[in-house]
């Protein structure tokens, strides 16, 4: 509230007003010489109906005096001007993070949990714009850079259910896939069917989907990948880490598999996902999502102006109550005839 002593300075008022009030029409019958006896009505007060009567005014000016203190209440309130604060911190609005997901056929039985953790990482954004990419031989951005968290949810909510109905097995033959699925993932596939998993260019398009290149922000892309290339690439993953390294962006890289015992391609990974400053983890293990936000939190902060308050006015709720109390004080002074 931006004056919080307002409340007892107006309740004061009232309760001083009412206290006069209160004495002034005591004995104002009396003083006017108004006050008269009746013969023979004693009796009146043991009638069923007058302690019916009496028992409905005592009832009614309870009601009463109870609306008068809400509304004395809620007008201090309102008076008081309440507000929201609320930290805006501009280190957490200067986070760009881009979600890059290997959509080749060996990838697509883990895409699906995979996207769920996308999804779970970004409920705890609060400030930072993200953006979703998938890529095979070319690369689809499904959302450029964005703080718009509901519509991220859904389109990463989306891409999880699709990728798990979608996925219809292996085997040596390749990968079945759903129409569905084959249709969405159709801008990813070379139209020869020659390359696949081409994991520098992906990685290289995730860092080119960074904007404001001429400001300090913090950049980091998360890398889901098996690192399994089928063909050539304009960039090898190498060519992608020093690119990303000279647009200051840092890599975590998140692969399918045990990451205690690594293939070449999952050595190759770890070791250049780390020389940007990022980490490595199991995409199949819980554990990594937390590992992944607690990476981003203490490797990605720009350290700009720091926070602000910022206060945002809401009378709304007093003022409601203000209402309120008012017509259930003028219902109960209809009704009862005060």
């Amino acid at each position: 509230m931006r004056f919080p002593w307002l409340i007892a300075v107006c309740l004061l008022v009232m309760i001083l007003a009412a206290v006069s009030g209160w004495f002034l029409l005591r004995d104002a019958g009396r003083r006017a010489g108004r006050r008269g006896w009746v013969a023979n009505s004693g009796y009146v007060r043991e009638l069923p109906k007058y302690r019916a009567l009496v028992r409905r005014q005592r009832w009614a000016l309870l009601g009463a005096v109870m609306c008068v203190l809400g509304l004395a209440l809620a007008t201090s309130v309102t008076a008081a001007a309440p507000v929201d604060r609320h930290l805006e911190d501009e280190r957490l609005a200067s986070r760009d993070i881009i979600l890059c997901l290997d959509a080749s056929g060996s990838m697509l039985p883990y895409d699906g949990a995979i996207a769920d953790s996308f999804d779970t990482i970004t409920d705890h954004f609060s400030g930072e714009r993200i953006s979703l990419h998938l890529w095979s031989a070319q690369t689809m951005t499904l959302f450029p850079l964005t703080d718009d968290y509901a519509m991220a949810s859904e389109t990463l909510g989306n891409v999880a259910t699709l990728m798990k109905t979608g996925y219809l097995g292996q085997d040596l033959d390749g990968v079945y896939v759903s129409r569905e699925l084959s249709d969405f993932l159709e801008p990813t596939v070379d139209p020869t069917e020659t390359v696949s998993s081409l994991s520098g260019d992906g990685l290289a398009g995730c860092v080119l989907g960074f904007d404001r290149t001429n400001t300090e922000r913090s950049r980091l892309v998360v890398l889901a990948t098996d690192n399994e290339v089928l063909g050539s690439e304009i960039y090898t993953l190498s060519q992608a880490i020093d690119l990303a390294k000279q647009q200051g962006v840092t890599v975590i890289g998140l692969y399918p598999g045990n990451t205690s015992v690594l293939p070449s391609e999952g050595e190759e990974l770890r070791d250049l996902v780390r020389s940007t400053g990022g980490d490595f983890y199991d995409a199949k293990d819980p554990g990594s999502v937390d590992g992944i936000i607690s990476d981003i939190e203490s490797h990605q902060r720009v350290d700009l102006e720091g926070s602000t308050v910022v206060e945002t006015d809401r009378p709304e709720g007093p003022l409601t109550w203000v209402v309120v109390a008012l017509i259930a004080l003028l219902a109960i002074a209809a009704w009862f005839r005060l």
